[in-house]
């Protein structure tokens, strides 16, 4: 399902993740920090709902279309 290069971010993706490395590195406020982190966890949280719900409704059209496909033959 997934190629390797799908698991590559891109140049610009890499330079963003860099300064936002680097700005977390130079931070010191300790309740920033952990409020970023929940903010960041709430948010990857969100992203794998949404992945599982796409891949789900994707898995259950192809399943339609193979069952409909079968009906036909």
């Amino acid at each position: 399902m997934f190629k390797p290069e799908d698991f590559e971010i891109t140049l610009e993706c890499k330079l963003r993740q860099r300064v936002m490395f680097d700005e977390i590195d130079q931070c010191t406020d300790i309740d920033a920090l952990k409020e970023n982190l929940k903010e960041v966890t709430s948010l990857f949280m969100r992203y794998q709902h949404l992945l599982h719900s796409v891949l789900a409704k994707e898995v259950e059209k192809s399943v339609d279309d193979f069952l409909k496909e079968a009906k036909g033959l």
